[in-house]
C-alpha cells in the first residue's frame, strides 16, 4: 500500500488542448461608452444644464439597450464638464 499512490489529476491532452484554445479565443472588445458613463457617474455636477444633460443620458443608457446613447454625446458632456471645472478654478 505504501507504494500505491494516487493519481494526480486526470489530464488528458484532448482537454488541456480544449481549454488552452478557450484561452486563447480572442476577446471581443469593450463597448467604449462603458468608460465613459463610469466616469459619469462617478462626477458631482452642480445644478444647472450640465446635471440635466448627465441625467437624461443617463436616464437613456438605464433603459433598454442603452437607449441609444452615443459615444460623442458623452464625449462631449465631459468635454463641457472639464471646461466648466477650468472657468470654476480661474474665478477663485
Amino acid at each position: 500500500m505504501a507504494g500505491d499512490k494516487a493519481p494526480a489529476k486526470d489530464t488528458n491532452p484532448e482537454q488541456a488542448g480544449e481549454t488552452a484554445a478557450k484561452v486563447e479565443a480572442p476577446r471581443t472588445p469593450a463597448d467604449p461608452r462603458l468608460k465613459i458613463v463610469k466616469k459619469l457617474q462617478a462626477r458631482y455636477l452642480p445644478k444647472g444644464p450640465l446635471r440635466d444633460r448627465s441625467n437624461s443620458l443617463l436616464a437613456r443608457w438605464d433603459s433598454s439597450d442603452h437607449g441609444g446613447v452615443t459615444v460623442e454625446e458623452l464625449k462631449s458632456l465631459i468635454a463641457d464638464w472639464r471646461v466648466s471645472r477650468e472657468k470654476k478654478g480661474a474665478s477663485r
